[in-house]
């Protein structure tokens, strides 16, 4: 399969991943993210990508336990109890795992263009969330929410998409230096 053709799998991987993970829960969604992975470790960016995809659902399950603390997200019994306190639920990581497994393939574009796709992202959380809560997955506390996700997801992914641009820089350039080592 051609570089381009691995892209357009995991495109439709992350939004296959996001249904599983919204209608099906944590077993549907693991399935779809293992398969993700899987193409992630036989395309060999796993080392690459490695450092990404566990902040990103490190920082995911972060953000979206504190909407629940702050009261702007409810997951309802989907909820987690880690001791005394109430955490995301497993897919909402899932979704995040999924997100971090997409960053240098189908979010490549935006790694290339930090500032555009961290709006555009911005954007989409929003409509996202509130497709969730379309299908029963999570409640919203009201539309002022959605505006602070929104611009707590434009930062996040302006570091995020900066941080993955630099990385992915630094790996051309030694990529070009080996090569003229080799002449």
């Amino acid at each position: 399969m051609s570089q381009h053709g691995f892209t357009v799998l995991n495109f439709l991987l992350i939004k296959v991943a996001w249904f599983a993970c919204v209608l099906g829960g944590s077993i549907p969604g693991a399935v779809v993210v293992s398969a993700m992975l899987a193409l992630c470790i036989y395309q060999g960016r796993w080392q690459r990508e490695r450092p990404f995809v566990l902040a990103l659902a490190a920082l995911g399950l972060l953000l979206d336990s504190a909407w629940i603390h702050f009261g702007i997200l409810d997951f309802g019994n989907a909820s987690l109890l880690v001791g005394n306190v109430e955490v995301a639920p497993l897919w909402i990581l899932l979704l995040w795992v999924a997100v971090g497994l997409s960053l240098f393939e189908a979010l490549g574009f935006f790694v290339a263009r930090p500032f555009l796709g961290a709006l555009i992202v911005g954007a989409v959380a929003p409509v996202s969330y509130s497709t969730g809560a379309q299908f029963g997955a999570v409640t919203i506390s009201s539309f002022a929410s959605l505006i602070v996700i929104a611009l707590v997801w434009v930062i996040v992914f302006a570091v995020v998409f900066e941080s993955a641009r630099r990385v992915q820089q630094t790996a051309g350039n030694a990529d070009e230096n080996e090569q003229q080592v080799t002449r």
